[in-house]
């Protein structure tokens, strides 16, 4: 009842917006999850409210050889924590460094090829990158029927989103709907604001970085991809070919009501402006991946009642400033008895599979060795669970599902401001 508040609040009447399983509304950020919503093109002063800052956020992946894959895990426990480190020195962060800015911008030159370099990386907390393994049941050839087998698969899997460009277009278009200005003034028109031109640009500068983030982690692996010249750069890049590339938090015209001009704005996947279809768990159980009934990567989605999307994000369990508090309480815990448990309740699971790099304040805790695991590891979103009600209704019954868990992760660290008011805190405690 209270979402749906928010939603009548928020859209005009001629809106319309559809819940998908695990929807909500973040109280803390306003933001919506799981929802998609049809915005009527012409009428003046759009929802602001309901577009998120994370535009064009989502999941790419590229399926790896078993032998590649093998290599990197079948190796020794002290080598495999050296390859982690290298994984997360490559890969720049935006929660490691406060000057750093990744993504590609916004504006561009005529052709929409980029002004000025830039550097792909994490643009928020809750990106990663690394190898995900999967068991699954599949026939060895899709005409083979009743031979259904265990199939081990590896991705290299990798959740960011636009970055600089994402961050610029939401400024820009909620200025132009707070002006009063409509959608398809906004975005149609040759000098709107932000403009058509813009909204090329954003819509793929997510996969844009993720294509180059997965790149590095390939190389600092010792994997090798295959690539393409990155045409957006004039070739100054190159991006790593993906077997997957899942969009969500995307916005695009609705082409199919000609007579009710409107724009699909979709906080979920969209599987019309994605290649192939997953949906996530949460950080420790690692991500579902899609296939159609004979394992194809790519199929039609016959969804008509929620608009060819499925739910993306998982239901947040906590938030932000809960979570932080129980984190303090915990390695407060350890700094007082540090013989005891470790501060989180899965660190053997956690330290062997994840690495991040974070920022050092010189804080007394950090000189007694009190490391912050990010939030998404320490439970802030409920495992996935609607696939067991819901997958008839989202029109994907016939699936085969792949569970991939994570095995060599970099993941985002804790947001600096976060981070810096924990380690104050344990601080005080260390010096008592």
């Amino acid at each position: 009842m209270k979402l749906r508040n928010h939603l009548l609040a928020s859209l005009r009447e001629l809106d319309e917006g559809v819940l998908l399983p695990q929807a909500e509304r973040d109280d803390a950020t306003g933001v919506y999850k799981n929802i998609v919503f049809r915005l009527h093109g012409a009428d003046a002063s759009p929802p602001a409210d309901i577009f998120a800052p994370n535009w064009y956020t989502g999941v790419s992946m590229i399926r790896l050889k078993a032998a590649d894959a093998d290599r990197i895990l079948a190796r020794a426990p002290e080598e495999v924590q050296a390859t982690l480190d290298k994984l997360v020195q490559a890969i720049p962060s935006e929660c490691a460094d406060s000057s750093l800015r990744v993504g590609p911008e916004l504006d561009c030159d005529s052709d929409d090829r980029d002004a000025s370099d830039w550097i792909a990386g994490f643009d928020g907390p809750g990106c990663c990158v690394g190898l995900y393994s999967a068991e699954h049941s599949a026939a060895p050839d899709p005409s083979l029927r009743g031979m259904n087998r265990v199939h081990a698969a590896t991705y290299l899997v990798c959740k960011a989103g636009a970055g600089l460009a994402g961050a610029t277009f939401q400024t820009r278009l909620q200025a132009a709907c707070r002006r009063g200005v409509s959608l398809n003034q906004s975005l149609e028109q040759p000098n709107g604001d932000p403009g058509p031109q813009a909204l090329r640009r954003v819509e793929k500068a997510g996969s844009r970085n993720r294509a180059r983030i997965l790149l590095q982690a390939a190389e600092a692996l010792g994997l090798r991809v295959d690539t393409v010249p990155d045409q957006s750069s004039r070739g100054r890049y190159r991006l790593a070919v993906t077997t997957v590339d899942v969009t969500a938090n995307c916005l695009r015209k609705a082409e199919a009501t000609p007579t009710r001009p409107c724009w699909q704005y979709s906080t979920c996947v969209d599987a019309t402006a994605s290649t192939g279809l997953c949906t996530l768990s949460n950080a420790a159980d690692g991500v579902v991946l899609l296939l159609s009934d004979t394992g194809e990567v790519r199929f039609k989605l016959g969804n008509v009642a929620t608009f060819s999307t499925v739910p993306f994000s998982t239901r947040r369990i906590v938030p932000d400033t809960d979570l932080v508090q129980r984190i303090a309480a915990a390695h407060r815990r350890r700094l007082t008895d540090a013989s005891g448990p470790s501060a989180h309740p899965d660190a053997e699971f956690v330290y062997s599979r994840f690495g991040w790099a974070a920022r050092k304040f010189g804080t007394t805790a950090e000189a007694r060795g009190v490391v912050i695991e990010p939030l998404p590891l320490w439970g802030a979103h409920e495992a996935e669970d609607w696939l067991a009600s819901y997958a008839r209704e989202m029109g994907v019954a016939a699936c085969q599902v792949v569970r991939l868990r994570p095995r060599l992760v970099a993941i985002a660290a804790v947001e600096q401001g976060k981070l810096r008011a924990l380690m104050r805190n344990l601080s005080v405690k260390a010096d008592a």
